[in-house]
């Protein structure tokens, strides 16, 4: 078998080309070899020098995607700021670069991969994620949430933020509705709601006012 060459300057444009052609057509289930090669100026044979097929460069490019959504979703995010400013900025940072890249979107959330067929390392960038986003859960409910509590909250939070997003891209809204501003305020009342089971409710609003007081993990994906 002969080895591909995924790292030189034309894979690269395979990647960006295969990239831009799923954010124009709202996710990946129209793109195919011949429309990415035609866009830089190939034939599509030449994309198997470099690639094993569309699969294997819609993989490559679903890790160019996760780590743009993780760069989006810690923008901003420092000591400077509260414990309830970190959280509101977190969501904030992950409905805004959705709502900007619905193509995007719809490709790590919603189109169809075959779980079986995802390389390792994408499986690890994926559970990095999440774990990162319980870590910061954990901060904020003080360490008084088990780790089975942190499981249902995360499941619970991105679930709800899901759907939020489908419909704020598929133009699912009042005009004139602070869309983003709502779905922060409800995603801190299921924070609120599931920590009330053991602990009277955590409010995010009323803890670590001052910027500094708590410590919040940090993400890095590989």
């Amino acid at each position: 078998m002969v080895k591909k060459n995924r790292s030189g300057p034309t894979a690269e444009r395979y990647i960006e080309a295969t990239l831009a052609l799923i954010a124009e057509r709202g996710g990946s289930a129209q793109v195919n070899l011949r429309e990415i090669s035609r866009r830089i100026g190939c034939a599509h044979t030449n994309a198997y020098n470099y690639f094993e097929g569309l699969e294997d460069l819609l993989l490559h490019a679903l890790r160019r995607v996760l780590r743009q959504y993780g760069d989006a979703m810690t923008s901003g995010l420092d000591g400077t700021l509260s414990g309830y400013a970190f959280f509101r900025r977190m969501i904030r940072n992950m409905i805004e670069w959705s709502i900007q890249n619905p193509g995007l979107h719809r490709f790590i959330s919603s189109d169809p991969i075959d779980p079986e067929k995802l390389p390792g390392d994408i499986i690890e960038t994926v559970t990095l994620m999440k774990k990162w986003i319980a870590q910061v859960l954990e901060v904020l409910a003080c360490g008084r949430l088990d780790e089975k509590g942190l499981t249902r909250m995360v499941d619970v939070v991105l679930g709800y933020l899901d759907g939020e997003v489908f419909n704020l891209i598929n133009g699912r809204f009042l005009p004139g509705e602070d869309i983003a501003g709502r779905v922060i305020d409800n995603i801190e009342c299921l924070f609120e709601l599931l920590t009330s089971h053991h602990h009277d409710g955590l409010v995010l609003s009323e803890q670590a006012d001052e910027p500094g007081n708590l410590r919040f993990p940090k993400m890095e994906i590989r």
